[in-house]
Protein backbone atom coordinates (compact mmCIF):
# COMPACT_ATOMS: atom_id res chain seq x y z
CA UNK A 1 0.00 0.00 0.00
CA UNK A 2 0.76 3.32 -0.65
CA UNK A 3 2.65 5.51 2.69
CA UNK A 4 1.08 8.96 1.72
CA UNK A 5 -2.44 8.15 2.72
CA UNK A 6 -3.93 6.32 5.30
CA UNK A 7 -5.51 2.88 5.24
CA UNK A 8 -8.66 1.97 5.10
CA UNK A 9 -8.16 0.59 8.32
CA UNK A 10 -8.07 3.69 10.03
CA UNK A 11 -11.02 4.57 8.76
CA UNK A 12 -12.51 1.28 9.89
CA UNK A 13 -11.69 1.66 13.60
CA UNK A 14 -14.13 0.78 15.86
CA UNK A 15 -16.04 3.82 17.27
CA UNK A 16 -17.47 2.89 20.79
CA UNK A 17 -19.42 4.53 23.12
CA UNK A 18 -18.39 6.62 25.50
CA UNK A 19 -19.85 5.71 28.98
CA UNK A 20 -18.18 5.47 32.95
CA UNK A 21 -16.99 3.07 35.16
CA UNK A 22 -19.37 2.08 37.63
CA UNK A 23 -16.87 1.40 40.44
CA UNK A 24 -15.54 4.67 42.55
CA UNK A 25 -13.50 2.82 45.01
CA UNK A 26 -12.27 4.42 48.06
CA UNK A 27 -9.14 5.37 49.94
CA UNK A 28 -5.60 6.44 48.43
CA UNK A 29 -5.37 2.97 46.17
CA UNK A 30 -5.27 3.54 42.12
CA UNK A 31 -8.23 1.68 41.31
CA UNK A 32 -9.97 5.42 42.93
CA UNK A 33 -9.68 7.23 40.40
CA UNK A 34 -12.95 7.08 37.95
CA UNK A 35 -12.81 7.49 34.58
CA UNK A 36 -14.88 6.52 31.56
CA UNK A 37 -15.53 3.36 30.03
CA UNK A 38 -16.59 1.85 26.85
CA UNK A 39 -20.56 0.97 28.03
CA UNK A 40 -20.56 -2.11 25.34
CA UNK A 41 -17.40 -3.54 26.08
CA UNK A 42 -17.08 -3.19 30.04
CA UNK A 43 -20.82 -4.35 30.37
CA UNK A 44 -20.03 -8.00 28.55
CA UNK A 45 -16.99 -8.44 30.81
CA UNK A 46 -19.00 -7.40 34.00
CA UNK A 47 -22.37 -9.41 33.17
CA UNK A 48 -19.63 -12.74 32.29
CA UNK A 49 -17.73 -12.19 35.50
CA UNK A 50 -21.21 -12.01 37.49
CA UNK A 51 -21.98 -15.37 36.08
CA UNK A 52 -19.03 -17.19 35.46
CA UNK A 53 -19.93 -20.61 37.38
CA UNK A 54 -16.98 -23.34 36.85
CA UNK A 55 -18.39 -26.39 35.22
CA UNK A 56 -17.56 -29.64 37.12
CA UNK A 57 -16.44 -33.04 35.41
CA UNK A 58 -13.10 -33.99 33.42
CA UNK A 59 -10.48 -31.45 33.53
CA UNK A 60 -9.63 -31.58 29.98
CA UNK A 61 -9.88 -28.52 27.78
CA UNK A 62 -12.69 -28.57 25.17
CA UNK A 63 -10.94 -29.65 21.87
CA UNK A 64 -7.55 -31.31 23.34
CA UNK A 65 -7.79 -33.86 20.46
CA UNK A 66 -8.06 -31.70 17.50
CA UNK A 67 -10.15 -32.74 14.22
CA UNK A 68 -7.36 -34.37 11.95
CA UNK A 69 -7.30 -31.88 8.83
CA UNK A 70 -8.61 -32.62 5.17
CA UNK A 71 -5.93 -31.27 3.68
CA UNK A 72 -4.39 -32.96 0.75
CA UNK A 73 -0.58 -31.14 0.96
CA UNK A 74 2.75 -32.90 2.87
CA UNK A 75 2.95 -32.33 6.60
CA UNK A 76 6.30 -30.28 5.98
CA UNK A 77 5.66 -28.14 9.74
CA UNK A 78 3.11 -29.82 11.76
CA UNK A 79 2.02 -27.94 14.75
CA UNK A 80 4.59 -27.13 17.42
CA UNK A 81 8.10 -27.45 14.73
CA UNK A 82 9.86 -24.53 13.95
CA UNK A 83 10.47 -24.06 10.19
CA UNK A 84 11.96 -20.85 10.47
CA UNK A 85 9.72 -19.34 7.46
CA UNK A 86 10.91 -16.33 5.01
CA UNK A 87 9.69 -13.17 3.93
CA UNK A 88 7.89 -13.98 0.44
CA UNK A 89 8.11 -17.62 0.18
CA UNK A 90 5.04 -19.25 -0.60
CA UNK A 91 3.15 -21.53 1.51
CA UNK A 92 3.63 -25.19 0.66
CA UNK A 93 0.11 -26.10 1.04
CA UNK A 94 -2.32 -27.27 3.15
CA UNK A 95 -1.15 -29.58 6.19
CA UNK A 96 -1.81 -33.08 6.78
CA UNK A 97 -0.87 -33.57 10.31
CA UNK A 98 -3.57 -34.77 12.77
CA UNK A 99 -2.49 -31.74 15.57
CA UNK A 100 -3.80 -29.05 12.91
CA UNK A 101 -7.33 -28.11 13.10
CA UNK A 102 -9.57 -27.23 9.87
CA UNK A 103 -10.68 -23.39 10.40
CA UNK A 104 -13.93 -24.18 11.74
CA UNK A 105 -13.93 -23.63 15.83
CA UNK A 106 -15.12 -25.36 18.67
CA UNK A 107 -18.19 -25.10 19.64
CA UNK A 108 -17.99 -24.49 23.09
CA UNK A 109 -14.83 -22.68 24.27
CA UNK A 110 -15.03 -23.84 27.94
CA UNK A 111 -13.86 -26.38 29.15
CA UNK A 112 -14.71 -28.85 31.43
CA UNK A 113 -13.77 -29.19 34.88
CA UNK A 114 -12.34 -25.91 35.04
CA UNK A 115 -11.93 -24.71 38.96
CA UNK A 116 -10.91 -21.88 40.99
CA UNK A 117 -7.70 -20.37 40.12
CA UNK A 118 -6.66 -20.07 44.17
CA UNK A 119 -4.19 -22.68 44.94
CA UNK A 120 -4.66 -24.95 47.29
CA UNK A 121 -3.82 -22.96 51.15
CA UNK A 122 -3.72 -19.56 49.60
CA UNK A 123 -6.34 -17.62 51.90
CA UNK A 124 -7.23 -14.18 51.93
CA UNK A 125 -5.10 -13.01 55.33
CA UNK A 126 -2.53 -10.47 54.66
CA UNK A 127 0.89 -11.67 56.84
CA UNK A 128 2.52 -9.01 58.54
CA UNK A 129 5.10 -6.73 56.72
CA UNK A 130 2.86 -6.69 53.17
CA UNK A 131 0.45 -4.62 52.25
CA UNK A 132 -2.74 -6.30 50.35
CA UNK A 133 -2.92 -5.34 46.60
CA UNK A 134 -6.66 -5.67 46.93
CA UNK A 135 -8.20 -1.93 46.73
CA UNK A 136 -10.45 -1.19 50.03
CA UNK A 137 -13.60 -1.40 47.93
CA UNK A 138 -14.06 -3.97 44.82
CA UNK A 139 -16.62 -4.58 42.47
CA UNK A 140 -16.83 -5.87 38.71
CA UNK A 141 -14.96 -3.48 37.44
CA UNK A 142 -12.18 -3.62 39.77
CA UNK A 143 -11.29 -7.30 40.67
CA UNK A 144 -9.45 -8.57 43.97
CA UNK A 145 -6.07 -9.37 43.53
CA UNK A 146 -5.80 -13.15 42.01
CA UNK A 147 -2.13 -14.18 42.51
CA UNK A 148 1.16 -14.51 41.46
CA UNK A 149 1.11 -16.04 37.99
CA UNK A 150 4.50 -17.42 36.61
CA UNK A 151 5.79 -15.35 32.98
CA UNK A 152 8.55 -16.33 30.84
CA UNK A 153 10.94 -19.79 30.52
CA UNK A 154 8.24 -21.16 27.68
CA UNK A 155 4.86 -22.25 28.23
CA UNK A 156 6.33 -24.87 31.14
CA UNK A 157 3.79 -26.69 33.32
CA UNK A 158 6.71 -27.15 35.92
CA UNK A 159 5.31 -24.49 38.21
CA UNK A 160 1.43 -25.93 38.52
CA UNK A 161 1.62 -27.39 41.59
CA UNK A 162 3.46 -24.76 43.49
CA UNK A 163 0.90 -23.74 46.29
CA UNK A 164 2.32 -19.96 45.90
CA UNK A 165 1.28 -19.79 42.50
CA UNK A 166 -2.15 -19.13 40.70
CA UNK A 167 -1.79 -19.56 37.18
CA UNK A 168 0.82 -19.03 34.09
CA UNK A 169 1.21 -16.25 31.65
CA UNK A 170 0.70 -18.47 28.00
CA UNK A 171 2.81 -16.76 24.96
CA UNK A 172 2.84 -17.74 21.66
CA UNK A 173 3.28 -16.07 17.93
CA UNK A 174 0.75 -16.20 15.06
CA UNK A 175 3.19 -18.18 13.03
CA UNK A 176 2.92 -21.17 15.80
CA UNK A 177 -0.82 -21.35 15.86
CA UNK A 178 -1.88 -20.86 12.33
CA UNK A 179 1.20 -21.55 10.07
CA UNK A 180 -0.88 -22.27 6.87
CA UNK A 181 -3.90 -20.20 6.21
CA UNK A 182 -6.95 -21.15 7.75
CA UNK A 183 -5.42 -24.07 9.93
CA UNK A 184 -5.01 -23.92 13.65
CA UNK A 185 -2.71 -25.61 15.88
CA UNK A 186 -5.25 -25.06 19.04
CA UNK A 187 -3.64 -28.28 20.83
CA UNK A 188 0.09 -25.91 21.09
CA UNK A 189 -2.70 -23.83 23.95
CA UNK A 190 -4.69 -26.87 24.87
CA UNK A 191 -2.42 -29.00 26.24
CA UNK A 192 0.15 -26.43 27.85
CA UNK A 193 -3.14 -25.52 29.78
CA UNK A 194 -3.76 -28.79 30.91
CA UNK A 195 -1.54 -29.15 33.54
CA UNK A 196 -2.59 -25.94 35.28
CA UNK A 197 -6.78 -26.30 34.79
CA UNK A 198 -5.67 -29.20 36.53
CA UNK A 199 -4.57 -27.95 39.03
CA UNK A 200 -7.57 -25.70 39.88
CA UNK A 201 -5.32 -22.65 38.16
CA UNK A 202 -5.81 -20.29 35.24
CA UNK A 203 -3.72 -18.42 32.43
CA UNK A 204 -3.13 -15.44 30.86
CA UNK A 205 -3.25 -15.78 26.71
CA UNK A 206 -0.89 -13.88 24.82
CA UNK A 207 -0.27 -14.07 20.72
CA UNK A 208 1.91 -12.06 19.06
CA UNK A 209 3.06 -11.25 15.32
CA UNK A 210 6.87 -10.33 15.77
CA UNK A 211 9.48 -10.52 19.05
CA UNK A 212 13.08 -10.79 19.61
CA UNK A 213 14.92 -13.43 18.20
CA UNK A 214 16.33 -14.67 21.71
CA UNK A 215 13.04 -14.66 23.22
CA UNK A 216 12.13 -18.26 22.37
CA UNK A 217 14.34 -20.11 19.56
CA UNK A 218 12.13 -23.25 20.17
CA UNK A 219 8.93 -20.81 19.36
CA UNK A 220 10.99 -19.14 16.70
CA UNK A 221 9.69 -15.84 17.69
CA UNK A 222 12.23 -13.71 15.63
CA UNK A 223 9.56 -15.09 12.77
CA UNK A 224 5.78 -14.82 14.14
CA UNK A 225 3.92 -13.84 11.34
CA UNK A 226 3.37 -16.42 9.11
CA UNK A 227 5.16 -17.04 5.84
CA UNK A 228 2.15 -17.21 4.03
CA UNK A 229 1.19 -13.66 5.01
CA UNK A 230 4.31 -12.18 3.77
CA UNK A 231 3.75 -14.47 0.19
CA UNK A 232 0.98 -12.20 -0.54
CA UNK A 233 3.03 -9.04 -0.38
CA UNK A 234 2.76 -7.85 2.92
CA UNK A 235 6.39 -6.35 3.17
CA UNK A 236 8.98 -6.61 6.25
CA UNK A 237 12.16 -5.30 8.48
CA UNK A 238 14.56 -7.41 9.12
CA UNK A 239 15.79 -5.94 12.73
CA UNK A 240 19.87 -6.72 13.71
CA UNK A 241 19.23 -9.52 15.38
CA UNK A 242 17.66 -11.49 12.77
CA UNK A 243 13.79 -11.19 13.73
CA UNK A 244 11.54 -10.46 11.00
CA UNK A 245 8.75 -8.16 11.60
CA UNK A 246 5.69 -7.35 9.33
CA UNK A 247 4.28 -3.55 7.96
CA UNK A 248 1.73 -4.33 10.25
CA UNK A 249 -0.49 -1.71 9.15
CA UNK A 250 -0.34 -3.32 5.50
CA UNK A 251 -4.52 -4.32 4.53
CA UNK A 252 -4.03 -7.87 3.64
CA UNK A 253 -2.02 -7.71 7.44
CA UNK A 254 -4.90 -6.58 9.13
CA UNK A 255 -7.32 -8.49 7.05
CA UNK A 256 -5.77 -11.88 8.07
CA UNK A 257 -5.13 -10.71 11.48
CA UNK A 258 -8.70 -9.76 12.18
CA UNK A 259 -9.73 -13.28 10.64
CA UNK A 260 -6.72 -15.32 13.23
CA UNK A 261 -8.48 -13.17 16.00
CA UNK A 262 -11.92 -14.36 15.45
CA UNK A 263 -11.55 -17.93 15.30
CA UNK A 264 -9.02 -16.91 18.20
CA UNK A 265 -11.84 -15.80 20.08
CA UNK A 266 -13.93 -18.51 19.07
CA UNK A 267 -12.08 -21.12 20.80
CA UNK A 268 -11.07 -19.22 23.59
CA UNK A 269 -13.52 -16.49 24.59
CA UNK A 270 -15.61 -17.31 28.08
CA UNK A 271 -12.63 -20.35 28.95
CA UNK A 272 -13.28 -20.19 32.33
CA UNK A 273 -9.58 -21.42 32.42
CA UNK A 274 -8.31 -18.11 31.12
CA UNK A 275 -8.13 -15.07 33.31
CA UNK A 276 -7.01 -12.31 30.39
CA UNK A 277 -6.09 -12.62 26.95
CA UNK A 278 -3.56 -9.46 26.23
CA UNK A 279 -3.92 -7.29 23.09
CA UNK A 280 -1.09 -7.67 20.98
CA UNK A 281 -0.27 -5.01 18.56
CA UNK A 282 3.70 -4.58 18.23
CA UNK A 283 6.48 -6.65 18.96
CA UNK A 284 5.66 -8.88 21.92
CA UNK A 285 2.45 -7.75 22.04
CA UNK A 286 3.30 -4.51 23.34
CA UNK A 287 2.22 -1.45 21.44
CA UNK A 288 5.44 -0.07 19.85
CA UNK A 289 6.37 -1.44 16.34
CA UNK A 290 9.67 -2.64 17.33
CA UNK A 291 11.64 -1.94 20.90
CA UNK A 292 15.20 -3.37 19.66
CA UNK A 293 17.81 -0.78 20.64
CA UNK A 294 19.17 -0.09 17.22
CA UNK A 295 20.13 3.75 16.03
CA UNK A 296 18.64 2.95 12.70
CA UNK A 297 15.16 2.11 14.28
CA UNK A 298 13.23 4.91 12.55
CA UNK A 299 14.91 4.82 9.32
CA UNK A 300 14.83 1.31 9.12
CA UNK A 301 10.41 0.83 9.59
CA UNK A 302 10.71 4.61 7.41
CA UNK A 303 11.32 2.14 4.55
CA UNK A 304 8.23 0.74 4.43
CA UNK A 305 6.35 3.46 5.06
CA UNK A 306 6.29 3.57 8.89
CA UNK A 307 4.74 7.07 10.51
CA UNK A 308 3.03 7.76 13.50
CA UNK A 309 -0.39 8.13 11.77
CA UNK A 310 0.16 5.13 10.42
CA UNK A 311 0.77 2.76 13.01
CA UNK A 312 -1.90 4.36 15.11
CA UNK A 313 -4.63 4.13 12.61
CA UNK A 314 -3.63 -0.38 12.77
CA UNK A 315 -3.61 0.33 16.64
CA UNK A 316 -7.17 1.34 16.97
CA UNK A 317 -8.36 -0.82 14.23
CA UNK A 318 -6.66 -4.57 16.08
CA UNK A 319 -8.06 -3.02 19.52
CA UNK A 320 -11.22 -3.01 17.81
CA UNK A 321 -10.81 -6.09 16.39
CA UNK A 322 -10.05 -7.66 19.69
CA UNK A 323 -13.21 -5.64 21.40
CA UNK A 324 -15.30 -6.93 18.54
CA UNK A 325 -14.43 -10.96 18.79
CA UNK A 326 -13.78 -10.98 22.37
CA UNK A 327 -16.84 -10.36 24.50
CA UNK A 328 -16.64 -12.25 28.08
CA UNK A 329 -13.13 -12.77 28.82
CA UNK A 330 -10.97 -9.53 29.70
CA UNK A 331 -8.70 -7.79 27.98
CA UNK A 332 -5.31 -6.11 28.61
CA UNK A 333 -3.01 -4.08 26.88
CA UNK A 334 0.43 -3.64 27.04
CA UNK A 335 1.45 0.03 26.39
CA UNK A 336 5.02 1.27 26.04
CA UNK A 337 6.31 4.39 24.05
CA UNK A 338 4.53 3.40 21.69
CA UNK A 339 5.41 5.52 18.91
CA UNK A 340 8.51 5.71 17.34
CA UNK A 341 8.62 8.61 15.10
CA UNK A 342 8.56 11.84 17.45
CA UNK A 343 5.54 12.91 16.33
CA UNK A 344 3.83 15.92 18.06
CA UNK A 345 1.16 14.50 19.98
CA UNK A 346 1.73 10.99 19.64
CA UNK A 347 3.51 9.16 22.80
CA UNK A 348 2.13 6.71 25.21
CA UNK A 349 -0.57 8.78 27.18
CA UNK A 350 -2.82 8.52 23.73
CA UNK A 351 -2.69 4.66 23.60
CA UNK A 352 -3.28 4.41 27.55
CA UNK A 353 -6.22 7.32 27.45
CA UNK A 354 -7.49 5.43 24.49
CA UNK A 355 -7.73 2.14 26.23
CA UNK A 356 -8.70 3.08 29.30
CA UNK A 357 -11.63 5.00 27.71
CA UNK A 358 -12.92 1.85 26.41
CA UNK A 359 -12.82 -0.42 29.70
CA UNK A 360 -9.75 -2.12 28.62
CA UNK A 361 -7.13 -3.66 31.31
CA UNK A 362 -4.02 -2.27 31.34
CA UNK A 363 -0.52 -4.18 31.75
CA UNK A 364 2.54 -2.60 33.20
CA UNK A 365 5.23 -4.53 31.87
CA UNK A 366 8.05 -3.17 33.35
CA UNK A 367 7.29 -2.72 37.48
CA UNK A 368 10.01 -0.64 39.06
CA UNK A 369 10.55 -0.36 42.80
CA UNK A 370 10.46 3.64 43.78
CA UNK A 371 7.87 4.27 40.61
CA UNK A 372 4.31 5.50 41.02
CA UNK A 373 2.18 5.25 37.96
CA UNK A 374 0.08 8.36 36.96
CA UNK A 375 -3.66 8.52 35.99
CA UNK A 376 -5.61 6.90 33.58
CA UNK A 377 -3.23 3.91 35.40
CA UNK A 378 -5.62 2.43 37.90
CA UNK A 379 -9.12 3.37 36.06
CA UNK A 380 -9.51 0.20 35.25
CA UNK A 381 -7.92 -2.91 36.39
CA UNK A 382 -3.76 -3.46 36.37
CA UNK A 383 -1.61 -6.97 35.37
CA UNK A 384 2.09 -5.85 37.05
CA UNK A 385 4.57 -7.67 35.30
CA UNK A 386 8.09 -7.47 36.25
CA UNK A 387 10.65 -5.66 34.03
CA UNK A 388 13.06 -8.93 34.07
CA UNK A 389 14.68 -12.03 35.96
CA UNK A 390 16.45 -9.96 39.03
CA UNK A 391 19.68 -12.11 37.38
CA UNK A 392 19.21 -9.69 35.13
CA UNK A 393 18.17 -6.19 36.30
CA UNK A 394 20.12 -6.66 39.64
CA UNK A 395 16.30 -5.73 41.63
CA UNK A 396 15.78 -6.96 44.65
CA UNK A 397 12.52 -9.57 44.53
CA UNK A 398 11.25 -8.33 48.05
CA UNK A 399 11.65 -4.34 46.44
CA UNK A 400 9.96 -5.37 43.08
CA UNK A 401 6.92 -7.07 44.96
CA UNK A 402 6.46 -4.19 46.82
CA UNK A 403 6.02 -1.82 43.91
CA UNK A 404 4.23 -4.50 42.20
CA UNK A 405 1.40 -4.89 45.19
CA UNK A 406 1.19 -0.93 45.46
CA UNK A 407 0.02 -0.87 41.50
CA UNK A 408 -3.09 -2.73 43.41
CA UNK A 409 -2.91 -5.02 40.10
CA UNK A 410 -5.19 -7.67 39.36
CA UNK A 411 -2.16 -10.57 38.48
CA UNK A 412 1.46 -10.12 39.17
CA UNK A 413 3.31 -12.08 36.77
CA UNK A 414 7.03 -13.24 38.39
CA UNK A 415 9.95 -14.22 36.20
CA UNK A 416 9.91 -18.10 36.08
CA UNK A 417 13.57 -18.04 37.61
CA UNK A 418 12.74 -15.87 40.58
CA UNK A 419 9.74 -18.66 41.44
CA UNK A 420 12.55 -20.08 44.01
CA UNK A 421 12.87 -22.01 47.28
CA UNK A 422 15.32 -19.18 47.97
CA UNK A 423 12.65 -16.52 47.47
CA UNK A 424 9.96 -18.53 49.42
CA UNK A 425 9.11 -16.26 52.24
CA UNK A 426 8.19 -13.11 50.03
CA UNK A 427 6.24 -15.05 46.95
CA UNK A 428 4.34 -16.88 49.81
CA UNK A 429 3.32 -12.93 51.40
CA UNK A 430 2.08 -11.99 48.44
CA UNK A 431 0.19 -15.09 47.47
CA UNK A 432 -1.59 -15.34 50.08
CA UNK A 433 -2.82 -11.78 50.05
CA UNK A 434 -4.80 -13.57 46.59
CA UNK A 435 -8.08 -13.67 47.04
CA UNK A 436 -10.82 -16.24 45.68
CA UNK A 437 -11.99 -13.93 42.71
CA UNK A 438 -12.25 -15.13 39.07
Amino acid sequence: MQSSHLPPAFRRAVAYGAGALAAVLTGAALYALPGPADAPYQARIADAAASSVPSAGSATPAGDSPTPSTGSGTASAPCGTSSAPTPGTPSAGPLTSPDIEPATPSASATPSGVTSATPSGVTSATPSGVTSATPSATTSAAPSFRGVYAFSGGNTSDLATDPDVAGRSLVYYWAQLEPRQGQYCWNLIDQDMKPWVAAGKKVVLRVSAAGWAKWDTAADSAHGTPAWVYAQGVKSVTEQDGAVMPEYWNQTFESDLDTFLAAFAARYDGDAAVSAVDISLGVGGESKADSEKNPDLLSLWQAVGYTDELWWGYAQHTIGTYTNVFHRTPLALMPDKTFIGGSDGYDENKIVNYAVAKGIWLQDNGVVPGRTLSAPWGRTPVIAEMRGATGDTGDNLADDLRAAVAEHPVLILVFTSDITDANRAVLHQVATTAGTGG
